[in-house]
């Protein structure tokens, strides 16, 4: 696929906890790429952040959060880490190692997306001039918002599958709305008829209008 498909910005769809980013950004204005750094961001948001030799992990005492990120690291990876450990500190509770599989997974795969938002935001990159080519773009990326080329080119494949599901969801309802009205009866299953035949009853008491029963099909 074209790189230029990212350049349709107006077929990406915005998912709940991107929202929530985007929010959480406007409402400490956080607004450019320079802004997104580990000391800037933990001053904002009043989290004590500290770097030892060992895992990155989020810390709770009472009700103070901390944030530990491994100094081994490159300074791109300390970044993301601390991405990730922030979304726990944000937006999950408890002690995962008392908790279900299940719900640690969930826990995590809300981090590694809140990870991807937050390290590039979609309000910071639609202001960009962004390269043509993907490798480029990834590569422009990784610079400008000092994360790794891996994590760049994730939130570039995002954004990617994002606008081409937006398209085939845009193509799909204009292929419908075409077609209200142009079926004929005659070849209808038992099944549709029996519904168009309530659709009928409830047009005939009042129920629906003229326009509703193309608007529920």
């Amino acid at each position: 696929m074209n790189i230029e498909v990212f350049t349709l910005f107006t077929h990406y769809q915005t998912t709940p906890l991107e929202q929530w980013v985007e929010a959480l950004y406007e409402q400490h204005e956080i607004t450019t790429p320079a802004q997104l750094c580990m000391t800037h961001l933990a001053a904002k948001l009043r989290i004590w952040v500290y770097t030892m030799d060992m895992n990155s992990m989020a810390v709770e005492n009472n009700g103070q959060f901390s944030i530990n990120v491994d100094r081994r690291l490159s300074p791109k990876e300390q970044w993301e880490d601390f991405l990730h450990e922030l979304c726990h500190v944000l937006r999950h509770s408890g002690n995962q190692m008392a908790m279900p599989d299940r719900y640690v997974n969930w826990q995590e795969q809300d981090a590694s997306a809140f990870q991807l938002y937050a390290a590039i935001p979609l309000s910071m990159l639609k202001k960009l001039p962004l390269p043509e080519h993907k490798n480029e773009m990834i590569a422009y990326l990784s610079e400008e918002f000092q994360v790794t080329f891996r994590l760049a080119k994730a939130r570039i494949d995002q954004i990617q599958r994002r606008v081409l599901q937006g398209i085939l969801d845009y193509e799909y309802q204009q292929y419908t709305q075409s077609q209200v009205g142009k079926y004929d009866p005659s070849k209808w299953s038992d099944a549709t008829r029996l519904m168009m035949d309530k659709l009928g009853q409830l047009k005939s008491k009042g129920v629906l209008a003229d326009g509703d029963a193309n608007r529920i099909l």
